[in-house]
């Protein structure tokens, strides 16, 4: 699972197998992410080239401007392109300057091959792109002038967001997107397309959900994002908190949410407001088994009085109650409480990557993929998470209560 995705690079002989880069968790221009962190991917020093490139994707980045890919013009880029990004003397990329055009390409690079690491470690096996039978690899393109970034056959391209109608920022730099994008290609690679076009409107909802989640699961595989998240909630995540927050543009604007209340009866058609039932009722998940990881590890003593399922549907004095004693079991056991987070993540996101298999996109809907996520728990050994699952479904009106 995940949380050993780090242990795995290091090599007694030679150090760390992968390469280092710097990432931003969120935006930089948000408060507290100023600064880029280090992080290692799985591809060693040796294996990627100036771009950056490897076997699995590369990045190309147009001198002048390119028009966003739109049928029939499709990839390779074959123009002139800016000097590329390269490896410092040790062969790390982590001594770029993140004001220069070059570190932007790196970035982008990064965080699609860390996000592709993390999958790739919940999967068991190695992604094939569903490309493959025409692109070897994926073509990233940095900058484009367009609001808006695009995951397509063989290529992602990003281009830039405005912030506060005067700085213009670009999306390469913002990893929830740049993870949002890759879901796409993640679910089209292990779950296959429709055939003829011919998927019910959940399948795209479910597109758009599952893309989130795989933005946030990655996003939880910061240790500043962990470590941050826990101080603000002292441990208490039914708050509300930096994890819903998925593609966040500035301190309080997001574009999804992932904590939320809808019902299949108070949503629209609207992809992702469609979406959002799915979404919640596996955050809602996810944040439960985290609750259960910390009580029944005896990281946090709850009161008889207080039961401890259905989390989400207790009052307001015992959910105050539950953030005081997870405040004392914060203070005095604040790193077997990340360690509960981070299982939890790795058990969620090993039962959706685990589930695709199990899935037909010409016949999906939010009931039968709930349903094989909550299989793949039972079968990772947690049926007692299946069952929150499917009481969270059937709650979101996704499911149909017996």
């Amino acid at each position: 699972m995940s949380i050993y995705l780090d242990q795995e690079t290091i090599s007694p002989e030679t150090g760390r197998l992968g390469t280092r880069f710097l990432l931003y968790p969120q935006v930089p221009h948000l408060a507290g992410y100023e600064k880029p962190e280090t992080v290692w991917i799985s591809t060693s020093p040796n294996e990627i080239q100036p771009g950056p490139a490897d076997r699995r994707m590369y990045v190309a980045d147009p001198l002048f401007e390119k028009p966003v890919y739109e049928y029939p013009f499709q990839p390779p880029f074959t123009g002139e392109q800016h000097p590329p990004a390269e490896a410092g003397p040790d062969g790390h990329f982590d001594h770029l300057d993140p004001s220069s055009r070059q570190f932007v390409c790196a970035h982008v690079f990064a965080s699609l091959r860390r996000v592709l690491d993390i999958w790739e470690s919940y999967l068991g096996h190695e992604v094939v792109w569903h490309f493959s039978q025409t692109y070897e690899r994926l073509e990233i393109i940095p900058f484009v002038s367009w609001n808006n970034a695009q995951s397509g056959y063989g290529y992602m391209e990003f281009g830039t967001e405005l912030s506060d109608r005067e700085t213009v920022y670009p999306y390469a730099l913002n990893f929830d997107v740049i993870a949002h994008e890759f879901g796409h290609a993640l679910i089209f690679a292990e779950m296959g397309t429709p055939v003829g076009g011919n998927a019910n409107r959940e399948y795209f909802g479910y597109h758009e959900s599952v893309s989130d989640l795989i933005a946030l699961i990655s996003l939880l595989h910061f240790d500043s994002v962990l470590d941050r998240l826990l101080r603000s909630t002292r441990g208490n995540l039914l708050t509300m908190n930096e994890l819903n927050r998925i593609a966040e543009l500035s301190g309080d604007r997001q574009i999804r949410t992932a904590s939320n209340d809808r019902k299949m009866s108070t949503v629209t058609d609207a992809v992702h407001d469609l979406s959002k039932p799915f979404t919640g009722a596996i955050f809602d998940t996810l944040v439960e088994i985290y609750h259960h990881n910390a009580v029944d590890g005896n990281l946090v003593d709850l009161p008889e009085s207080i039961s401890h399922d259905r989390l989400f549907e207790l009052g307001h004095h015992e959910i105050e109650l539950i953030g005081h004693r997870f405040a004392d079991a914060f203070n005095a056991r604040e790193f077997l409480l990340k360690s509960a987070l981070a299982n939890a993540r790795d058990l969620m996101g090993s039962a959706i990557a685990r589930s695709w298999s199990a899935l037909n996109p010409d016949t999906l809907n939010y009931a039968l993929a709930g349903a094989a996520i909550a299989d793949q728990l039972d079968a990772l050994g947690n049926s007692a998470a299946g069952d929150i699952l499917m009481e969270n479904l059937a709650w979101r009106e996704i499911l149909v209560r017996t």
